[in-house]
């Protein structure tokens, strides 16, 4: 009997184990999708900036145009018909990616 219920417990430990090493694995997958989106999008921008950019702009206004280009250029984001994403659907969800501007 008591090597039946030792044979349980392990049973249910590594199922348990298995079950959060899957769940653990499906939130950083999700992280993983959410930071190449980030990444992409903010490289899409900058390249958009670069090929727009007419040299004309006085250096000193530059940043506030850059702004407004940023502001109007992810303001239909969360439109799945222009911006394909899953995990960045709004500009707000950029706050955590600092690092990419």
């Amino acid at each position: 009997m008591k090597t039946i219920k030792s044979i349980a417990a392990v049973a249910l430990l590594c199922a348990g184990c298995a079950v959060s090493f899957k769940i653990g694995k499906a939130v950083e997958y999700q992280q993983h999708v959410k930071d190449y989106e980030a990444a992409c999008l903010q490289a899409d921008f900058i390249r958009y900036i670069i090929d727009e950019f007419d040299g004309e702009t006085e250096m000193a206004n530059i940043g506030m145009e850059i702004e407004n280009s940023y502001e109007e250029y992810f303001q239909e984001l969360g439109n799945p018909h222009i911006f394909k994403t899953t995990g960045i659907t709004s500009i707000k969800d950029f706050d955590n990616y600092y690092w990419c501007y």
